[in-house]
C-alpha cells in the first residue's frame, strides 16, 4: 500500500462530495428564497433535483466509507510499506533516520511501530494519525521549533559541570580526584537526573539534543573559568548520537571540564 496513492483516490471522493453538497445547498437556497416569496411552484420545481443530488451525496458517501475500510493500516505497518515511505520521505527533505526492525530514530525522536495495535509511537506517545507524510512534516516542525527555542551554551555547560564535578567525586573512591579527566557523559546523565521521575522529564532524546546543541555551540566556557572538551572512548556502547548542525551523525562519548 502506498498512502499518497490512498489518499489521492479518497480526496478526488470527498472533492466530489464536496461539489454535490455545494450544488444541494444552492438548490436549498433557492427552494427557500422560493418559499419565502410565497412562490411554491418555483419550490416544486427544484425539489426532483434536491432529491437527485441527496441520492448522489448518499452513493459518494458510501464509495468513502468503502474507501476507507479498503485500508488495512495493520497489513501496511507489517509489511514494511509504511517504514520505506517514511525512510523515503526523510531522505527527500534531508532528515537523518536510522533504524531497522520497526524502531527508528529522527532525532531526537524516537519512533515505534507498533502494527498489532496499528500505532506509531514517538517518544513513547501515540501518533496522530499514521500518514507518512504528515508525520515527516509534524516532526520537521517540531525539531525546528526545539532548534530556535533559546539556548544559553554557558549555563548549560555549568549545570553540566556540576553533575561532572559529582561524577568525579563518586568515582574518586575516598581518593583524590583528578581533575579534568574525562568522564562518560552517560555517567554525568545519571547525576542529572538522580530520580527516575527527573529522567521522565528529561529522558536521554532531550539530553542528546541539549549535547548536540553544546556541541555546536561557538564557546567552550562552563562560566565557573573553567573550559570543556568533548572525548572520544574506545567503549562505544557507552556513545550518545547526535547530529550536528551541518547534518552530520556524531557520536560523543566523554567530556571533561579543566582550567585554561
Amino acid at each position: 500500500m502506498n498512502y499518497e496513492e490512498f489518499y489521492t483516490e479518497y480526496a478526488e471522493l470527498a472533492e466530489k462530495l464536496k461539489e454535490q453538497i455545494a450544488t444541494h445547498q444552492k438548490l436549498l437556497k433557492r427552494i427557500n428564497r422560493s418559499v419565502e416569496t410565497g412562490d411554491l411552484k418555483a419550490a416544486a420545481r427544484e425539489l426532483p433535483a434536491a432529491g437527485a443530488i441527496v441520492a448522489d451525496c448518499d452513493r459518494s458517501m458510501a464509495d468513502i466509507a468503502a474507501k476507507i475500510r479498503s485500508a488495512d493500516m495493520k497489513a501496511y505497518l507489517e509489511s514494511g510499506d509504511f517504514a520505506r515511505q517514511l525512510v523515503t520521505l526523510c531522505k527527500e527533505r534531508r532528515i537523518d533516520i536510522k533504524g531497522e526492525d520497526n524502531v527508528y530514530e529522527v532525532f531526537p525522536y524516537r519512533l515505534k511501530i507498533d502494527p498489532q495495535n496499528e500505532e506509531l509511537m514517538i517518544n513513547r506517545r501515540k501518533a496522530a494519525g499514521l500518514r507518512p507524510r504528515a508525520i515527516v512534516e509534524d516532526l520537521e516542525k517540531k525539531r525546528n521549533k526545539l532548534l530556535a527555542a533559546p539556548f544559553k551554551s554557558e549555563q548549560y555547560a555549568a549545570e553540566l559541570a556540576a553533575a561532572y564535578d559529582l561524577a568525579l567525586l563518586a568515582g574518586s573512591k575516598d581518593k583524590k580526584a583528578i581533575e579534568g579527566a574525562d568522564v562518560y557523559l552517560t555517567t554525568i546523565y545519571k547525576f542529572l537526573t538522580p530520580m527516575s521521575r527527573f529522567r521522565r522529564e528529561y529522558d536521554m532524546r532531550s539530553y542528546a539534543f541539549d549535547l548536540a546543541r553544546l556541541y555546536a555551540s561557538d564557546s567552550d566556557e562552563a562560566g565557573d573559568g573553567r573550559r570543556y572538551q568533548f572525548g572520544p572512548s574506545r567503549n562505544n556502547s557507552k556513545a550518545i548520537r547526535i547530529i550536528d548542525a551541518a547534518g552530520n551523525e556524531q557520536f560523543l562519548v566523554t567530556i571533561r571540564f579543566f582550567k585554561a
